[in-house]
Protein backbone atom coordinates (compact mmCIF):
# COMPACT_ATOMS: atom_id res chain seq x y z
CA UNK A 1 0.00 0.00 0.00
CA UNK A 2 2.83 2.42 0.90
CA UNK A 3 4.39 1.60 -2.49
CA UNK A 4 1.22 2.64 -4.25
CA UNK A 5 1.12 5.83 -2.18
CA UNK A 6 4.65 6.71 -3.18
CA UNK A 7 3.92 5.91 -6.79
CA UNK A 8 0.80 8.08 -6.68
CA UNK A 9 2.70 10.97 -5.19
CA UNK A 10 5.41 10.63 -7.83
CA UNK A 11 2.75 10.64 -10.54
CA UNK A 12 1.22 13.81 -9.08
CA UNK A 13 4.62 15.47 -9.07
CA UNK A 14 5.23 14.42 -12.69
CA UNK A 15 1.94 16.00 -13.69
CA UNK A 16 2.83 19.22 -11.91
CA UNK A 17 6.10 19.43 -13.80
CA UNK A 18 4.37 18.77 -17.11
CA UNK A 19 1.79 21.45 -16.44
CA UNK A 20 4.63 23.90 -15.79
CA UNK A 21 3.22 25.24 -12.51
CA UNK A 22 6.52 27.00 -11.67
CA UNK A 23 9.79 27.67 -13.47
CA UNK A 24 11.76 25.86 -10.77
CA UNK A 25 9.63 22.71 -11.12
CA UNK A 26 10.03 22.74 -14.93
CA UNK A 27 13.76 22.49 -14.23
CA UNK A 28 13.21 19.64 -11.77
CA UNK A 29 14.15 21.62 -8.60
CA UNK A 30 12.07 21.55 -5.42
CA UNK A 31 12.32 24.09 -2.63
CA UNK A 32 12.18 23.06 1.01
CA UNK A 33 8.49 24.03 1.11
CA UNK A 34 7.84 21.88 -1.99
CA UNK A 35 9.54 18.91 -0.32
CA UNK A 36 7.56 19.44 2.85
CA UNK A 37 4.23 19.57 0.97
CA UNK A 38 5.14 16.46 -1.00
CA UNK A 39 6.09 14.61 2.19
CA UNK A 40 2.82 15.52 3.89
CA UNK A 41 0.86 14.44 0.79
CA UNK A 42 2.70 11.11 0.81
CA UNK A 43 1.98 10.62 4.50
CA UNK A 44 -1.72 11.43 4.19
CA UNK A 45 -2.05 9.16 1.16
CA UNK A 46 -0.24 6.39 3.01
CA UNK A 47 -2.45 6.84 6.07
CA UNK A 48 -5.59 6.51 3.96
CA UNK A 49 -4.27 3.44 2.17
CA UNK A 50 -2.98 1.88 5.40
CA UNK A 51 -6.34 2.19 7.08
CA UNK A 52 -5.61 4.77 9.69
CA UNK A 53 -8.43 6.66 8.02
CA UNK A 54 -10.99 4.16 6.79
CA UNK A 55 -12.58 0.82 7.78
CA UNK A 56 -11.15 -2.68 7.82
CA UNK A 57 -12.85 -5.85 9.07
CA UNK A 58 -11.70 -6.40 12.65
CA UNK A 59 -10.08 -9.81 12.09
CA UNK A 60 -6.92 -10.79 13.98
CA UNK A 61 -4.88 -10.86 10.78
CA UNK A 62 -6.20 -7.49 9.65
CA UNK A 63 -5.49 -5.97 13.08
CA UNK A 64 -1.87 -7.16 12.89
CA UNK A 65 -1.55 -5.78 9.38
CA UNK A 66 -3.24 -2.55 10.44
CA UNK A 67 -0.82 -2.17 13.38
CA UNK A 68 2.25 -2.69 11.17
CA UNK A 69 0.98 -0.25 8.59
CA UNK A 70 0.14 2.35 11.21
CA UNK A 71 3.66 2.03 12.62
CA UNK A 72 5.12 2.63 9.16
CA UNK A 73 2.76 5.52 8.52
CA UNK A 74 3.70 7.16 11.80
CA UNK A 75 7.36 6.91 10.81
CA UNK A 76 6.54 8.60 7.51
CA UNK A 77 4.55 11.23 9.37
CA UNK A 78 7.58 11.97 11.54
CA UNK A 79 9.68 12.33 8.42
CA UNK A 80 7.12 14.65 6.88
CA UNK A 81 6.87 16.80 10.00
CA UNK A 82 10.65 16.93 10.17
CA UNK A 83 10.76 18.27 6.65
CA UNK A 84 8.03 20.71 7.55
CA UNK A 85 10.05 22.01 10.48
CA UNK A 86 13.07 22.26 8.23
CA UNK A 87 11.05 24.39 5.84
CA UNK A 88 10.12 26.75 8.69
CA UNK A 89 13.85 27.21 9.27
CA UNK A 90 14.67 27.48 5.59
CA UNK A 91 17.15 30.29 6.34
CA UNK A 92 19.63 27.89 7.91
CA UNK A 93 19.30 25.62 4.89
CA UNK A 94 19.84 28.44 2.43
CA UNK A 95 22.92 29.57 4.33
CA UNK A 96 24.21 26.01 4.12
CA UNK A 97 23.66 25.93 0.34
CA UNK A 98 26.13 28.80 0.05
CA UNK A 99 28.33 27.55 2.90
CA UNK A 100 28.21 30.94 4.61
CA UNK A 101 30.49 31.60 7.56
CA UNK A 102 32.77 34.40 8.70
CA UNK A 103 36.25 35.49 9.64
CA UNK A 104 34.59 37.78 12.12
CA UNK A 105 37.47 38.76 14.40
CA UNK A 106 40.61 40.30 12.86
CA UNK A 107 43.34 42.70 13.91
CA UNK A 108 45.68 45.24 12.36
CA UNK A 109 45.35 45.91 8.63
CA UNK A 110 43.18 42.85 7.98
CA UNK A 111 39.47 43.27 7.25
CA UNK A 112 36.68 40.90 8.37
CA UNK A 113 35.60 38.41 5.70
CA UNK A 114 32.37 36.80 4.59
CA UNK A 115 33.39 33.28 3.58
CA UNK A 116 31.46 31.27 0.98
CA UNK A 117 32.14 27.54 0.56
CA UNK A 118 29.13 26.23 -1.38
CA UNK A 119 28.76 22.44 -1.73
CA UNK A 120 27.36 23.00 -5.25
CA UNK A 121 28.66 25.24 -8.02
CA UNK A 122 27.55 28.88 -7.96
CA UNK A 123 27.30 31.25 -10.93
CA UNK A 124 26.96 34.51 -9.03
CA UNK A 125 26.39 35.97 -5.56
CA UNK A 126 25.43 39.49 -4.53
CA UNK A 127 25.37 40.61 -0.89
CA UNK A 128 23.84 43.92 0.17
CA UNK A 129 25.06 45.11 3.58
CA UNK A 130 23.71 47.72 5.99
CA UNK A 131 25.87 48.53 9.00
CA UNK A 132 24.29 49.43 12.35
CA UNK A 133 25.50 53.02 12.14
CA UNK A 134 24.00 53.58 8.68
CA UNK A 135 26.55 52.96 5.89
CA UNK A 136 25.52 50.53 3.13
CA UNK A 137 27.68 48.56 0.74
CA UNK A 138 27.51 45.72 -1.75
CA UNK A 139 29.72 42.71 -2.33
CA UNK A 140 29.60 40.32 -5.28
CA UNK A 141 31.26 37.23 -6.63
CA UNK A 142 31.29 35.42 -9.92
CA UNK A 143 31.62 31.68 -10.39
CA UNK A 144 32.47 29.59 -7.30
CA UNK A 145 33.18 25.91 -7.84
CA UNK A 146 31.57 23.23 -5.71
CA UNK A 147 33.52 23.08 -2.44
CA UNK A 148 35.70 26.05 -3.39
CA UNK A 149 36.36 28.85 -0.93
CA UNK A 150 35.58 32.49 -1.70
CA UNK A 151 36.49 35.37 0.63
CA UNK A 152 34.65 38.68 0.44
CA UNK A 153 36.26 41.44 2.54
CA UNK A 154 34.00 43.78 4.50
CA UNK A 155 35.70 47.15 4.82
CA UNK A 156 35.06 48.62 8.28
CA UNK A 157 36.83 50.83 10.83
CA UNK A 158 38.20 49.47 14.08
CA UNK A 159 35.46 48.32 16.45
CA UNK A 160 32.57 45.88 16.62
CA UNK A 161 29.67 46.44 14.22
CA UNK A 162 26.38 44.65 13.55
CA UNK A 163 25.14 44.09 10.00
CA UNK A 164 21.89 43.28 8.22
CA UNK A 165 22.62 41.46 4.96
CA UNK A 166 20.58 40.29 1.99
CA UNK A 167 22.01 37.46 -0.14
CA UNK A 168 21.03 36.75 -3.76
CA UNK A 169 22.65 33.75 -5.45
CA UNK A 170 22.30 31.87 -8.73
CA UNK A 171 23.58 28.31 -8.94
CA UNK A 172 25.27 26.74 -11.95
CA UNK A 173 22.25 24.50 -12.57
CA UNK A 174 19.96 27.54 -12.84
CA UNK A 175 18.51 27.43 -9.33
CA UNK A 176 18.27 30.56 -7.25
CA UNK A 177 18.17 31.44 -3.56
CA UNK A 178 17.64 34.64 -1.58
CA UNK A 179 17.73 35.15 2.18
CA UNK A 180 18.53 37.66 4.93
CA UNK A 181 21.05 37.38 7.74
CA UNK A 182 22.21 39.39 10.75
CA UNK A 183 25.75 39.13 12.13
CA UNK A 184 28.51 41.08 13.87
CA UNK A 185 32.11 41.66 12.77
CA UNK A 186 35.00 42.95 14.89
CA UNK A 187 38.22 44.56 13.78
CA UNK A 188 40.84 45.60 16.33
CA UNK A 189 44.09 47.54 16.06
CA UNK A 190 47.42 46.37 17.48
CA UNK A 191 46.74 46.38 21.19
CA UNK A 192 48.00 49.38 23.16
CA UNK A 193 47.84 49.73 26.94
CA UNK A 194 48.07 53.08 28.71
CA UNK A 195 48.56 53.19 32.45
CA UNK A 196 50.30 56.11 34.12
CA UNK A 197 51.69 56.15 37.69
CA UNK A 198 49.10 58.74 38.67
CA UNK A 199 46.38 56.32 37.55
CA UNK A 200 47.31 53.99 40.42
CA UNK A 201 46.04 54.66 43.95
CA UNK A 202 47.60 52.20 46.38
CA UNK A 203 45.68 53.51 49.38
CA UNK A 204 42.30 52.97 47.72
CA UNK A 205 43.61 49.90 45.84
CA UNK A 206 42.36 51.12 42.49
CA UNK A 207 43.78 51.84 39.08
CA UNK A 208 42.35 53.05 35.78
CA UNK A 209 43.76 52.02 32.41
CA UNK A 210 43.01 52.71 28.77
CA UNK A 211 43.16 50.41 25.79
CA UNK A 212 42.62 51.19 22.13
CA UNK A 213 40.68 47.92 21.67
CA UNK A 214 37.62 46.45 23.42
CA UNK A 215 38.88 44.57 26.48
CA UNK A 216 37.82 41.03 27.26
CA UNK A 217 39.69 40.57 30.55
CA UNK A 218 42.38 41.97 32.83
CA UNK A 219 44.53 40.44 35.56
CA UNK A 220 46.79 41.80 38.29
CA UNK A 221 49.51 39.96 40.19
CA UNK A 222 50.76 41.61 43.39
CA UNK A 223 54.24 40.95 44.78
CA UNK A 224 55.59 41.82 48.24
CA UNK A 225 58.96 43.16 49.39
CA UNK A 226 60.48 39.69 49.41
CA UNK A 227 59.41 39.08 45.83
CA UNK A 228 56.76 36.53 46.80
CA UNK A 229 53.39 36.70 45.09
CA UNK A 230 50.77 38.10 47.44
CA UNK A 231 47.64 37.92 45.34
CA UNK A 232 46.25 37.36 41.84
CA UNK A 233 43.14 39.25 40.76
CA UNK A 234 41.29 38.47 37.54
CA UNK A 235 38.38 40.38 36.03
CA UNK A 236 36.14 39.51 33.08
CA UNK A 237 35.31 42.77 31.33
CA UNK A 238 33.12 41.44 28.53
CA UNK A 239 34.41 43.61 25.71
CA UNK A 240 34.60 46.91 27.60
CA UNK A 241 35.01 49.64 24.96
CA UNK A 242 38.47 51.00 24.24
CA UNK A 243 39.40 54.64 24.61
CA UNK A 244 37.64 55.36 27.89
CA UNK A 245 39.21 54.77 31.34
CA UNK A 246 38.46 51.27 32.64
CA UNK A 247 38.58 50.91 36.45
CA UNK A 248 40.20 47.94 38.18
CA UNK A 249 40.19 47.27 41.92
CA UNK A 250 41.73 44.73 44.28
CA UNK A 251 41.43 43.72 47.92
CA UNK A 252 44.06 44.34 50.59
CA UNK A 253 46.88 41.81 49.97
CA UNK A 254 47.91 42.03 53.64
CA UNK A 255 51.43 43.33 52.97
CA UNK A 256 53.25 46.21 51.33
CA UNK A 257 53.42 45.93 47.55
CA UNK A 258 56.81 46.01 45.87
CA UNK A 259 55.58 45.67 42.29
CA UNK A 260 52.54 44.60 40.28
CA UNK A 261 52.22 42.82 36.93
CA UNK A 262 49.15 44.01 35.04
CA UNK A 263 47.88 42.24 31.91
CA UNK A 264 45.07 43.16 29.53
CA UNK A 265 43.54 40.87 26.88
CA UNK A 266 41.43 42.29 24.06
CA UNK A 267 38.44 40.66 22.36
CA UNK A 268 40.70 39.22 19.64
CA UNK A 269 42.78 37.36 22.23
CA UNK A 270 45.84 39.61 21.99
CA UNK A 271 47.36 40.74 25.28
CA UNK A 272 49.64 43.43 26.61
CA UNK A 273 51.39 43.53 29.96
CA UNK A 274 53.07 46.16 32.06
CA UNK A 275 54.99 46.03 35.33
CA UNK A 276 54.08 48.66 37.89
CA UNK A 277 56.50 49.45 40.68
CA UNK A 278 54.62 51.83 42.96
CA UNK A 279 57.02 51.01 45.80
CA UNK A 280 59.36 53.89 46.60
CA UNK A 281 62.00 54.63 49.19
CA UNK A 282 62.43 58.23 50.34
CA UNK A 283 66.08 58.47 51.37
CA UNK A 284 66.66 60.48 54.56
CA UNK A 285 69.51 62.98 54.28
CA UNK A 286 71.09 66.25 55.43
CA UNK A 287 70.43 69.13 53.08
CA UNK A 288 73.33 70.38 50.97
CA UNK A 289 73.84 74.11 51.42
CA UNK A 290 74.70 76.18 48.37
CA UNK A 291 76.02 79.70 48.09
CA UNK A 292 73.36 82.24 47.18
CA UNK A 293 72.39 81.99 43.51
CA UNK A 294 74.89 79.19 42.84
CA UNK A 295 74.74 75.39 42.40
CA UNK A 296 78.36 74.28 42.79
CA UNK A 297 78.78 71.62 45.48
CA UNK A 298 81.39 72.82 47.98
CA UNK A 299 83.86 70.32 49.44
CA UNK A 300 82.52 70.99 52.94
CA UNK A 301 79.10 69.64 51.83
CA UNK A 302 80.34 66.39 50.29
CA UNK A 303 80.30 64.35 53.56
CA UNK A 304 76.53 64.82 53.62
CA UNK A 305 76.24 63.36 50.11
CA UNK A 306 78.59 60.46 50.96
CA UNK A 307 76.44 59.51 53.93
CA UNK A 308 73.32 59.63 51.77
CA UNK A 309 75.06 57.55 49.09
CA UNK A 310 75.55 54.79 51.68
CA UNK A 311 71.82 54.81 52.48
CA UNK A 312 70.97 54.61 48.77
CA UNK A 313 73.24 51.59 48.33
CA UNK A 314 71.65 49.85 51.32
CA UNK A 315 68.21 50.26 49.76
CA UNK A 316 69.51 48.98 46.45
CA UNK A 317 70.99 45.91 48.10
CA UNK A 318 67.62 45.20 49.67
CA UNK A 319 65.27 45.82 46.74
CA UNK A 320 67.41 46.26 43.62
CA UNK A 321 67.50 42.55 42.84
CA UNK A 322 63.71 42.39 42.69
CA UNK A 323 62.96 45.50 40.65
CA UNK A 324 65.02 47.90 38.56
CA UNK A 325 65.34 50.97 40.75
CA UNK A 326 65.92 54.55 39.65
CA UNK A 327 67.00 57.62 41.59
CA UNK A 328 64.94 60.80 41.34
CA UNK A 329 66.41 64.06 42.70
CA UNK A 330 63.97 66.94 43.22
CA UNK A 331 65.19 70.46 44.06
CA UNK A 332 63.37 73.37 45.77
CA UNK A 333 64.16 77.00 46.74
CA UNK A 334 62.82 79.73 49.00
CA UNK A 335 60.97 82.81 47.70
CA UNK A 336 63.95 85.11 47.30
CA UNK A 337 64.09 86.07 43.62
CA UNK A 338 61.61 85.54 40.81
CA UNK A 339 59.69 82.32 40.30
CA UNK A 340 61.35 81.79 36.95
CA UNK A 341 64.89 82.24 38.26
CA UNK A 342 64.19 80.04 41.29
CA UNK A 343 62.90 77.24 39.06
CA UNK A 344 66.08 77.42 36.99
CA UNK A 345 68.24 77.55 40.12
CA UNK A 346 66.56 74.50 41.67
CA UNK A 347 66.89 72.60 38.37
CA UNK A 348 70.63 73.31 38.28
CA UNK A 349 71.13 72.33 41.93
CA UNK A 350 69.20 69.05 41.46
CA UNK A 351 71.35 68.29 38.41
CA UNK A 352 74.53 69.01 40.41
CA UNK A 353 73.52 66.55 43.14
CA UNK A 354 72.56 63.90 40.58
CA UNK A 355 75.88 64.39 38.80
CA UNK A 356 77.80 64.01 42.08
CA UNK A 357 76.17 60.62 42.69
CA UNK A 358 76.99 59.47 39.18
CA UNK A 359 80.61 60.68 39.53
CA UNK A 360 80.90 58.78 42.80
CA UNK A 361 79.94 55.40 41.42
CA UNK A 362 76.14 55.20 41.47
CA UNK A 363 75.35 53.06 38.43
CA UNK A 364 71.60 53.26 38.04
CA UNK A 365 69.28 55.54 36.02
CA UNK A 366 69.22 59.01 37.63
CA UNK A 367 66.65 61.73 36.91
CA UNK A 368 66.32 65.28 38.23
CA UNK A 369 63.82 68.12 38.25
CA UNK A 370 63.59 71.57 39.84
CA UNK A 371 60.37 72.95 41.32
CA UNK A 372 61.68 76.30 42.50
CA UNK A 373 59.40 78.00 45.03
CA UNK A 374 56.28 76.21 43.75
CA UNK A 375 56.26 73.78 46.70
CA UNK A 376 57.21 75.46 49.97
CA UNK A 377 57.91 73.25 52.97
CA UNK A 378 57.28 76.31 55.14
CA UNK A 379 54.88 78.89 53.67
CA UNK A 380 56.39 82.40 53.63
CA UNK A 381 55.74 85.74 51.94
CA UNK A 382 57.62 86.58 48.78
CA UNK A 383 61.31 87.52 49.09
CA UNK A 384 61.72 85.55 52.34
CA UNK A 385 65.01 83.84 53.11
CA UNK A 386 63.98 80.49 54.61
CA UNK A 387 66.42 77.59 54.99
CA UNK A 388 63.60 75.03 55.36
CA UNK A 389 62.49 75.76 51.80
CA UNK A 390 65.96 75.29 50.30
CA UNK A 391 65.91 71.53 50.17
CA UNK A 392 65.94 68.41 48.00
CA UNK A 393 64.20 65.02 47.85
CA UNK A 394 65.98 61.76 46.99
CA UNK A 395 63.55 59.07 45.84
CA UNK A 396 64.35 55.47 44.85
CA UNK A 397 61.54 53.97 42.79
CA UNK A 398 60.93 51.38 40.14
CA UNK A 399 58.93 53.82 38.04
CA UNK A 400 58.42 57.53 37.50
CA UNK A 401 56.81 59.01 40.62
CA UNK A 402 53.26 60.12 40.05
CA UNK A 403 52.18 63.72 40.44
CA UNK A 404 51.58 64.71 44.06
CA UNK A 405 51.66 67.71 46.37
CA UNK A 406 55.44 67.58 46.66
CA UNK A 407 55.93 66.61 43.00
CA UNK A 408 53.36 68.69 41.09
CA UNK A 409 54.94 68.02 37.71
CA UNK A 410 56.40 64.97 36.04
CA UNK A 411 58.96 66.56 33.72
CA UNK A 412 62.01 64.61 34.79
CA UNK A 413 65.28 64.88 32.90
CA UNK A 414 67.58 61.89 32.60
CA UNK A 415 71.19 62.51 33.63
Amino acid sequence: MAGRALAAAAEDERREREEGETTERRHGKLSYNDLARAAVAIVLSALVRCGSIGDYPRTEQNEMTRHARLHGARWLLGLGLGLGLASSDALAGEEARLGVHFESLVSGDKQPQIVLEPPEAVSSVTIRLERQDGPTSSLSSGTIGAGARKLLAVSQPFGEYSYSAHFDATFANGGKTAFDMKFSLTRVDKLKLELQPEDVNLEKRTLAFRSNNPVQSASLELFGKDGQKLKTVERKLGGAPGGAPIPFTWDDPGAEILYMDFKVTDVAGFWKGIRLSPFRVDIPHEEVEFESGKWDIRATEEPKLKKTLGLIKEALDKYGKLIEMRLYVAGYTDTVGSKESNRTLSQNRARAIAGWYRKNGLRLPIFYQGFGEDVLAKPTPDETDEQANRRALYILSGQTPGSSTSLPRSSWTSL
